[in-house]
């Protein structure tokens, strides 16, 4: 009995080795912008820049972009450096909502990928709740 409670203790996490955990794999870099320019890509402050006060249609909604509740991170290694920082083709964003009346709403999440200097395409728009 006592081997058996040791062995379901182990499986559940009880023991204090673990494995290592999993590499992670970066998510693949597209090789083009929608609009045929290769290789756009944009600091995360070029991206808070061009997103600022943006209305995004998501679930029947308008939603405005506010940098300073807006979560933003570049997808994979960066492409490239500009002027010594960090430069992503694709951002992943979550924007929270707050309806009137309530504390807070769903999340808005969704993708950017740069595709010109001040161009973006805002693609996988959704609302969530957690």
């Amino acid at each position: 009995m006592v081997a058996l409670l040791a062995m379901g203790a182990s499986a559940c996490g009880g023991s204090p080795h673990r494995a290592p955990p999993a590499s992670r794999t970066p998510a693949p870099q597209p090789s083009a912008a929608p609009s045929g320019q290769a290789g756009v890509a944009w600091t995360y402050d070029a991206l808070m820049r061009r997103l600022h006060g943006r209305r995004l249609r998501v679930g029947g909604r308008s939603v405005r972009i506010d940098r300073d509740t807006v979560a933003c991170g570049g997808v994979g290694r960066p492409a490239r450096r500009v002027d010594g920082a960090p430069a992503w083709t694709r951002f992943r964003c979550v924007q929270p909502t707050f309806p009137p009346g309530a504390v807070a709403g769903p999340d808005a999440i969704f993708i950017v990928e740069p595709t010109g200097r001040h161009e973006v395409a805002i693609r996988a728009r959704r609302l969530t709740r957690y």
